[in-house]
């Protein structure tokens, strides 16, 4: 009897990567491969890999390399979105066997056979035009999915490469979302997170639908206890949203707004299609009508002719408004993007120093919005465990808490007091559960950091 074929798994970027590569583990495991770390001997090494900044394309590459390394007789595949946009160039790499961008994902295995019977490089190169059903149902417990109802953007930001690697805006159906949602609630998922690349724009390719039409039918969903989406530009929150998310029994009461910057004339540069003044004025508006609120965003620094009075104008924003979590990133010239011919490029050590200042402002805010909750219960999904003994989970809006507990919490929502924050990290105490002991310095005995 043959042994079984063996697949290793690395991936580079963002969570949609993350969920692509979960989709493809699936797709294997279906076919009776075996899966292995990363590090072990593969038939398979599939690498999905990210273009989103430089060090993204040098990470691919450094990872493809050392996959040959470890699997010299293997087969390893670049997929993801360096491999839509730059093929060539990873085709040119003497370790790949394989390129396969986001147009041709749904094919791979195919595709890997036809390789090795090939006994050559192969690269596709097509684009998809419909939506992709990618369903995958392991998420590594029974606590929270992730759905994907809408792929791809058509804003074409002066600085992002994304409209390239992932083609244009396009939305799962209504009704498929909503059944793959039921089938998720029956697996026994307690929370569902909608995702996608640019959700607000959801349904502008179909006959009918928008995003509010699926918030309202998943609403409905019998057995569902809550939801949330991943991200949503600003400028696609309507009234009407805000009033379904203050109403909502089941919506978290967090939202992940991507800003950029804080200016005015850098976000023009940008093309975003928002001003420093819109964005406070819906931020402003959220926390008025959901007054425990977490909102999230990205911000960039750096961009082109960013000068320190434009860099002060985000910090004073950040500041001075209610946001509370941040994805502080430097600007990285992109290829086929307006931007990377812009004049005025910043130097690297300026972007570097405004980052640590908005990285440190951003914990400083984190800080100021879980002590808001000290002492208060707040229902917690606790998705896991740490070293045996903290259970780990989420509030509704986006505390990251750990508490002693037992088994029978894992993977519950559970009314949690929020006692004392160390290092970064909230300590809770679950209420009508068997209670234990906290040991002091928790964040060092268990070496996990903040959301």
């Amino acid at each position: 009897m043959r042994d079984q074929k063996t697949v290793a798994f690395y991936t580079l970027g963002c969570k949609l990567n993350t969920y692509d590569t979960q989709w493809y583990a699936e797709q294997f495991a279906a076919r009776g491969y075996r899966e292995v770390s990363f590090g072990d001997v593969a038939d398979v090494t599939v690498v999905n890999t990210c273009t989103v900044t430089g060090q993204g394309d040098a990470q691919s590459r450094k990872a493809l390399r050392r996959a040959h390394r470890i699997s010299p007789k293997g087969t390893v595949v670049a997929a993801g979105c360096y491999a839509q946009t730059d093929p060539d160039a990873l085709a040119q790499m003497p370790e790949v066997d394989l390129v396969v961008g986001t147009a041709e994902r749904v094919q791979l295995l195919d595709l890997i056979n036809q390789t090795c019977s090939l006994g050559r490089t192969f690269v596709t190169r097509s684009r998809t035009a419909d939506f992709q059903d990618m369903d995958i149902y392991n998420f590594g417990g029974r606590a929270r999915a992730f759905v994907k109802i809408q792929e791809g953007c058509n804003e074409f930001c002066s600085f992002c490469i994304i409209p390239f690697a992932r083609g244009r805006s396009r939305s799962r159906t209504l009704q498929s979302t909503v059944s793959q949602v039921k089938k998720l609630v029956d697996a026994g998922y307690r929370e569902v997170v909608l995702t996608g690349v640019h959700i607000g724009d959801y349904g502008a390719d179909l006959d009918a639908g928008n995003l509010l039409q699926v918030l309202e039918a998943i609403e409905q969903i019998d057995g569902l206890e809550r939801f949330r989406v991943s991200s949503i530009e600003a400028t696609y929150v309507t009234d009407e949203m805000i009033d379904f998310f203050a109403s909502s029994q089941k919506f978290c009461r967090h939202l992940h707004l991507p800003l950029q910057s804080g200016d005015n004339g850098v976000l023009k540069a940008m093309r975003r299609p928002y001003t420093r003044e819109q964005y406070i004025a819906l931020i402003e508006k959220l926390a008025d009508r959901m007054p425990d609120v977490g909102i999230g965003g990205d911000v960039m620094v750096g961009f082109p002719g960013e000068s320190d009075a434009a860099f002060q104008n985000t910090r004073d924003l950040i500041a001075e408004h209610p946001l509370t979590f941040l994805h502080v990133f430097p600007y990285s010239p992109r290829g086929k993007t307006p931007a990377a011919r812009m004049k005025n490029q910043v130097d690297p050590q300026v972007k570097k120093q405004r980052g640590a200042m908005l990285r440190e402002l951003g914990r400083q805010k984190v800080s100021a919005f879980q002590a808001r909750f000290l002492g208060q219960p707040l229902p917690v999904l606790f998705e896991n465990r740490r070293n045996g003994q903290f259970l780990q989970g989420l509030t509704d809006n986006y505390i990251r808490v750990l508490a002693p507990g037992p088994s029978a919490a894992c993977e519950q929502i559970v009314d949690t007091r929020l006692q004392r924050i160390e290092d970064g990290v909230v300590i809770g105490e679950l209420t009508g559960f068997e209670r234990g002991t906290i040991p002091h310095r928790a964040r060092e005995l268990l070496q996990v950091q903040s959301a």
